[in-house]
């Protein structure tokens, strides 16, 4: 519920009140108007890129870039009409203070988030799509702590037991108006689109680890005891690739079992630390099988592509 809080304050009620401000603003100078624009500008394009939109649609952002240009438009007519009057001064220093600060915070914070579309330099592993057949939103996923969370993992020495999962991705399944659920945060797993969706092998190689038995939760729980729920380990080569969170009783495969790529071996469900259905998936250098977790991360490439927040994926049956 947390994350419904910020999504809504930071992805709705302040661009909303950016863009009133921008569109309702008195500017007495071009330079004025300049600022104010930049501010509002660089706060959404940070929010675009670094921000997960789960309960709200992925394009919203692209509405709010129109909204912003008709808005910025409209008061470009008004900027300079009234020269600076001496009583406004300190009030206008202020504000220029104060908008130039959102300005560069908003812009290093882009930056930041940018950073982290490029894998860093080493070796990495090519999957195929675990998911078929529907578009799927990945809403943690990339190589900066900014748009994906499990990078902690890699920066606290406190978690290092967990660091293989540093480079994760979580998916959901969207549907042509890009719901992830019906409703915003449903109770019901049946209301989430991903949802018992068939997951599958997406490299070749032998079953290493598998945990089918643990019960689904009902949104917002989650199992800390069990923070990958129900898994599959595979050994694919050189890298232990884990796809977790999986449905109760779903599996289909077993440990030692060779599979082959797009072989069907379990169903999302939403088992473990997880506070609603989704498909975790990483990939790591192979670590100590009494906490296998404790392995050294490892860049993945899906279908040719490499995935952070906010990517879309469109795959075929």
């Amino acid at each position: 519920m947390e994350l419904g809080f910020a999504t809504i304050l930071g992805g709705v009620l302040l661009p909303l009140a950016l863009l009133a401000a921008l569109w309702r603003g008195t500017y007495h100078s071009r330079i004025e108007w300049l600022l104010q624009v930049l501010s509002a500008g660089s706060y959404l394009a940070m929010i675009a890129v670094a921000g997960p939109w789960l309960l709200a649609p992925w394009y919203l952002p692209y509405g709010y870039a129109i909204l912003c240009s008709v808005a910025a438009g409209a008061a470009w007519y008004r900027a300079g009409r009234h020269g600076p009057q001496a009583p406004r001064r300190i009030k206008s220093g202020l504000t220029t203070a104060s908008t130039l600060g959102i300005t560069v915070f908003c812009t290093s914070m882009l930056c930041w988030a940018l950073s982290g579309h490029s894998p860093p330099e080493g070796l990495s592993i090519q999957l195929s799509s675990p998911l078929k057949g529907g578009t799927y939103y990945v809403f943690n996923g990339g190589y900066s702590i900014l748009i994906n969370p499990h990078m902690k993992t890699l920066a606290r020495e406190s978690l290092s037991q967990y660091r293989a999962q540093s480079y994760a991705l979580d998916m959901v399944r969207i549907d042509r108006f890009g719901r992830r659920a019906e409703g915003l945060w449903p109770e019901d797993l049946r209301r989430y689109h991903i949802f018992g969706e068939p997951v599958y092998a997406p490299c070749t190689g032998v079953v290493a680890q598998i945990e089918d038995q643990l019960p689904d939760q009902d949104p917002p729980q989650a199992d800390r005891r069990h923070p990958a729920g129900n898994f599959v380990r595979l050994e694919c080569g050189e890298a232990d690739v884990l796809l977790a969170h999986l449905m109760h009783s779903s599996l289909t495969v077993g440990s030692g079992q060779r599979v082959q790529t797009g072989q069907l071996i379990g169903r999302v469900g939403n088992s473990g630390l997880s506070m609603e259905p989704h498909l975790h998936l990483h990939a790591q250098h192979r670590g100590p099988e009494h906490n296998f977790l404790a392995g050294e991360p490892m860049p993945i490439w899906i279908d040719g592509r490499i995935l952070v927040r906010n990517s879309r994926l469109t795959v075929g049956n």
